[in-house]
């Protein structure tokens, strides 16, 4: 990876340090940032407070839980590709989040959501 921070969890070397491990099968995705404006000339500007938490459905995976125990007792583990630093493809409809301090020390807001709510990867 680049020296480029990638989420406000990139420290200046490049290398994520999200502060939290997800149980089970979760995931915590950070969404790609909205425009802050529109239009083929720029001249719809979106407010702050409408763009806190807007998503496109694209974000980095910040971090990913184990795997699960279904009821029968066996374990499934998160398939391989998904992975801390991954971009991917999410559900817009999940309705789960919270804000968590960056590397800023600004608060973001972060997507909780399940791996069957990651569509795929974008880029590893």
């Amino acid at each position: 990876m680049s020296t480029e921070r990638r989420t406000p969890w990139h420290d200046e070397k490049g290398e994520l340090s999200f502060p939290y491990q997800p149980l089970r099968d979760l995931v915590f995705v950070w969404p790609d940032p909205p425009p802050e404006v529109l239009g083929k000339d720029k001249l719809i500007i979106i407010p702050e407070k409408q763009r806190k938490k807007y998503h496109n459905g694209i974000g980095t995976i910040l971090a990913i839980g184990p795997g699960y125990l279904n009821d029968k007792g066996k374990f499934h583990s998160i398939p391989s590709e998904l992975k801390s630093g991954a971009r991917v493809v999410f559900d817009i409809g999940v309705p789960w989040g919270i804000y968590i301090e960056g590397e800023d020390k600004k608060k973001h807001y972060v997507v909780i959501c399940g791996v069957q709510d990651v569509g795929g990867v974008v880029e590893g």
